[in-house]
């Protein structure tokens, strides 16, 4: 019961953050849309910082688990795998709006610089989504479809980070023009297809 209550804390914190910010989000709203009673919070958390780090972990785990499941399907060769996984985040942001981006990037901005214990929640988190990115691409330079005079560490690396970036003026814009930008330039000039005169 205790686990159960903890993770419904961590989902109402997660909406409540990625619709607001961390700093405006308080505690008793989050006990409040959860219905646990107030004065609970610190049977489950230790402050709202480390409530914070939960948060980061919790939904750095659920987009790992849907990048490693697109990334690692055997439907479609390890390219269009990345290909196709940017181009369904893309279409979630169509359907779903411009206003809301990755909550770990928008907690990025907000608290690296002031909490070392988040920072290093964010940067765990990043490290491992391109760690899977770098497998796929991995995999895609054994295949003969991405050249192997990239790293493909630090090709993720740069990827995701490029991904993030679009995400973010994504929100600025209010269009996902920067996403189609995105996919149009990594997949026409940084991973064209091998052979191609691209």
């Amino acid at each position: 019961m205790k686990n159960l209550t903890r993770e419904k804390l961590i989902q109402a914190g997660a909406r409540a953050m990625l619709s607001k910010s961390y700093h405006s989000v308080g505690i008793q709203e989050v006990l409040s849309e959860v219905d646990v009673p107030k004065g609970s919070f610190y049977h489950y958390f230790a402050s709202k910082e480390d409530f914070g780090v939960a948060i980061i972990k919790y939904y750095g785990e659920q987009l790992a688990r849907t990048i490693k499941e697109r990334l690692t399907s055997d439907k479609l060769s390890p390219r269009q795998r990345l290909k196709e996984y940017f181009l369904a985040v893309r279409e979630y942001y169509r359907k779903l709006g411009y206003g809301q981006g990755c909550l770990v990037a928008k907690l990025a901005t907000e608290v690296a610089r002031s909490s070392p214990d988040m920072r290093i929640a964010l940067k765990g988190e990043f490290d491992k989504w391109s760690n899977l990115f770098a497998d796929c691409i991995r995999e895609a330079q054994q295949a003969g479809e991405i050249s192997k005079k990239y790293n493909p560490g630090e090709l993720a690396e740069f990827i995701y980070t490029s991904w993030e970036g679009a995400l973010i003026r994504m929100q600025v814009n209010h269009d996902i023009s920067s996403l189609d930008n995105f996919i149009d330039y990594v997949f026409s000039y940084i991973l064209p297809e091998e052979g191609s005169n691209s």
